[in-house]
């Protein structure tokens, strides 16, 4: 019997891809430079990548800060400063934070019958302080963040540290909602939740048996919880 729910954030409560491309025309602007769809695409392309290197462990995070404009610069042929670029991401990127459809509502339904937490590999205080403008933050009863200890999505002990925080409530009795498969659901089926894929693309794939659940909307949710 489920108890408690546990959520991803970006592209799952919070648009990532929408935040991000308003926080990158934000930060071209104040460089001087020429926002395009090229330059956005680029961004979401080895972004992805690199984040996928840091599940696999190949890389830290401070290596993806410190390297990812400068590759997309690279990438573009743009002349611009990558280190800059970055901290000026980073800055702005905490006052963007533009719900999922549906996000709302969902978290409404959801906190009249279950507890609500978030797991996210992204920084605490930017989550913090995106799901306080986005308004979602008064339903959250914890973010379950481990950055302080090194450990991110999908490592099994990521997961392991959620259900302890969510004590009493084990394993058995958590589901999992979130974007990621390798990232979310991965990591969630490795402990034991229940896994509810959203296809935040709308993908027409086959999911994987790490999945329970798929939904291509927020709103089919309730008819799963």
């Amino acid at each position: 019997m489920i108890q408690s729910v546990l959520l991803d954030i970006d592209n799952t409560l919070l648009d990532f891809n929408k935040s991000a491309k308003e926080t990158i025309k934000c930060a071209f602007n104040e460089l001087m430079l020429k926002f395009s769809e090229e330059v956005f695409d680029t961004f979401l392309r080895v972004n992805n990548s690199l984040w996928r290197k840091i599940e696999k462990k190949e890389i830290t995070r401070q290596q993806l800060h410190s390297t990812r404009w400068w590759i997309i610069f690279d990438e573009l042929k743009i002349n611009a400063d990558g280190e800059k670029m970055e901290r000026l991401f980073l800055s702005n990127l905490e006052n963007y934070a533009i719900p999922v459809d549906g996000a709302l509502d969902l978290v409404g339904y959801l906190s009249g019958k279950y507890k609500l937490y978030t797991a996210s590999n992204a920084p605490y205080a930017q989550q913090v302080k995106r799901l306080t403008l986005s308004k979602i933050m008064p339903f959250i009863n914890g973010i379950l963040n481990f950055e302080a200890q090194g450990i991110n999505k999908p490592q099994r002990q990521f997961f392991e540290q959620c259900v302890k925080a969510m004590s009493p409530v084990t394993s058995d009795g958590i589901a999992f909602i979130g974007d990621s498969l390798s990232a979310d659901m991965k990591g969630g089926k490795s402990v034991g939740f229940t896994t509810v894929w959203f296809n935040y693309e709308g993908k027409d794939v086959v999911p994987p048996d790490t999945c329970d659940y798929t939904v291509k909307s927020l709103s089919e949710i309730k008819n799963i919880l």
